[in-house]
């Protein structure tokens, strides 16, 4: 993993209580659009180095990701 991975990772997995402050600090710290961001994120979920790397982070994203996948399958379902 690249460092701009590594740091992505860590900004994905740190809390914020308002979604719009991590893609102020995705843009800023890692020169990434909230889109960006959320497309390296989901690719490094899926990464067995990122699991190495950052095991309980990258399963609780996985998590949070497949509940939202649910809910949406649910939704149009």
């Amino acid at each position: 993993m690249t460092d701009t991975e590594k740091a992505a990772l860590a900004l994905a997995a740190k809390h914020y209580r308002y979604p719009a402050a991590r893609d102020t600090h995705a843009l800023e710290r890692l020169g990434m659009t909230p889109v960006r961001f959320a497309q390296v994120v989901d690719a490094l979920l899926d990464r067995p180095d990122a699991l190495a790397a950052m095991p309980s982070e990258v399963n609780r994203l996985r998590r949070l990701r497949d509940a939202r996948r649910a809910h949406r399958s649910r939704r149009s379902s």
